[in-house]
């Protein structure tokens, strides 16, 4: 098995122990707002966790978190604004190298925050809070310029 295979599956594994605990109240709450339809609820909990695994998230608050998430899923994609990609891209170019970097790497490149601490020799905390401001601050940027 590769590193990035390895790293994956651990990716995989943190993420059902973070939402797993979670999986009962999220399935209430969708069939709940689909009227008790099972079929539709599943849909919703499924395209709810792949959003959800698709979004960098710390144990804490995952509850609402999953939620949101689900909510967004209900209202469906009308409601839901996007950002075109020419706009992020353009926002990109705006943030620090390091910000735009570590956004890369663990976005779009799937890079584990255990990873790019080994990487650069800090602890995991520190890429965590890293993150964070990064996200911040292309946020910042974002709504700074609207959409084009």
């Amino acid at each position: 098995m590769g590193r990035h295979a390895a790293a994956s599956n651990r990716a995989a594994e943190e993420f059902e122990r973070m939402v797993g605990p979670h999986l009962p109240a999220l399935h209430a709450y969708v069939l709940r707002h689909t009227g008790g339809d099972e079929t539709a609820a599943g849909r919703v909990l499924d395209e709810t966790l792949s959003r959800a695994a698709r979004e960098p998230r710390r144990a804490i608050g995952v509850r609402p978190w999953l939620l949101l998430t689900a909510r967004a899923v209900l209202r469906g994609p009308e409601r839901r604004p996007t950002m075109p990609t020419a706009a992020v891209v353009a926002a990109m170019h705006e943030l620090a190298p390091a910000d735009r970097e570590l956004i890369v790497r663990t976005l779009y490149g799937g890079a584990s925050l255990e990873d790019l601490a080994a990487d650069r020799r800090v602890p995991v905390g520190r890429i965590r809070s890293d993150l964070f401001f990064a996200m911040r601050a292309i946020r910042d940027v974002l709504g700074r310029r609207g959409p084009e």
